[in-house]
């Protein structure tokens, strides 16, 4: 990484002149431009086509300048040329795209994670993050762990990889600010970021990945109060177990059977929470039934693990059981 990159930490820092290429100009890629040009940075996008004309249009309208990279084109040439001090990559470019190899070792690379983790403070203290991954079931349980902050009062976003799309760059920059973000993120997401630090982070599968070092692993890496672990999944409990987290964090687990203490799961069809009461060892507290989720789609396997992640994540932040139950019971079918 370059010194420069190094020091810029923060929205307020100086982002004058610094030299970023944008690797894609989907939703994400344009939130990034958008946002370095806000700060004064020299962007440059390039894209591999595909993207709306006019995104491309406005990338214009705001300073920005694109270069096209189609198939047969020397890309790396392109991108060298520009002599960037910064890459900053969105889904089309993931950690084993040519045009990133070429480059990691003489570039800082980072996604749009990262760099929103480091922008966070634009608008004031910063709102605590919740990181959710692991497979196409990220994106339901980052909202269903909306659903239930909201139910509890809080100003909360869901952004990342959901269905909703909004890029964690537009989140972040909101004037009104938030209480919490929550945030589904793909492995090339966190294989990019290196210095965020998740309030609680859950990792739903571990999708065939091993190790700490794996990239759905990174979710973990310096979480402050809970690792959230899929207790079907044994490998994201190997995958806490090896985490550097922050000290007092603690790992919560989840599944469809029993849960233990310190873990959330299902007793004759009530989900429970048996990780965030003092009396955890002898007792549970219940915030739904598996009926209840009927409506939604979510009285399945799959569904019901959705839900016990994403309060496991909501009573991170202290979300009180009452909201867990009141966003459950005003659910429509889209959450499923």
């Amino acid at each position: 990484m370059t010194s420069r990159w190094d020091s810029l930490v923060s929205w307020h820092d100086d982002w004058r002149g610094l030299r970023v290429a944008v690797l894609g100009l989907d939703a994400r890629g344009f939130a990034v431009a958008d946002t370095l040009l806000e700060l004064g940075a020299d962007v440059t996008v390039l894209s591999p086509g595909g993207h709306t004309q006019d995104r491309e249009e406005l990338l214009s309208v705001i300073g920005g300048r694109l270069r096209l990279i189609p198939a047969d084109s020397d890309a790396v040439s392109v991108l060298q040329a520009i002599e960037p001090e910064v890459a900053v990559v969105t889904a089309d470019f993931g950690p084993r795209h040519p045009l990133v190899a070429a480059v990691r070792g003489e570039t800082a690379v980072v996604s749009e994670l990262e760099l929103a983790w480091r922008l966070r403070d634009k608008v004031g203290e910063p709102a605590p993050w919740l990181l959710v991954t692991g497979g196409e079931g990220a994106g339901s349980t980052a909202h269903l762990a909306e659903a239930m902050l909201l139910a509890a009062g809080r100003r909360v976003m869901a952004c990342g990889a959901t269905e909703a799309g909004v890029p964690v760059l537009d989140a972040i920059r909101v004037p009104e600010g938030w209480e919490c973000v929550v945030i589904a993120a793909s492995g090339d997401d966190l294989h990019f970021a290196t210095s965020v630090s998740a309030v609680a982070a859950a990792c739903l599968s571990s999708e065939g990945q091993r190790g700490a070092d794996s990239d759905l692993a990174r979710v973990y890496t310096n979480a402050q109060v809970a690792c959230v672990y899929n207790r079907d999944d044994e490998e994201t409990m190997h995958m806490v177990e090896e985490a550097e987290v922050i000290e007092g964090c603690r790992a919560i687990g989840f599944g469809l059977g029993i849960p233990g203490p310190s873990d959330f799961g299902v007793v004759e069809g009530i989900l429970c929470d048996r990780a965030f009461l003092e009396e955890r060892h002898a007792s549970a507290l219940e915030f739904a039934t598996v009926d209840l989720l009927g409506s939604a789609g979510l009285a399945t396997g799959e569904g019901v693990a959705r839900v016990l992640a994403a309060a496991a994540l909501a009573r991170s932040v202290g979300v009180p059981v009452s909201a867990l139950n009141a966003a459950l019971r005003g659910l429509g079918p889209a959450l499923g």
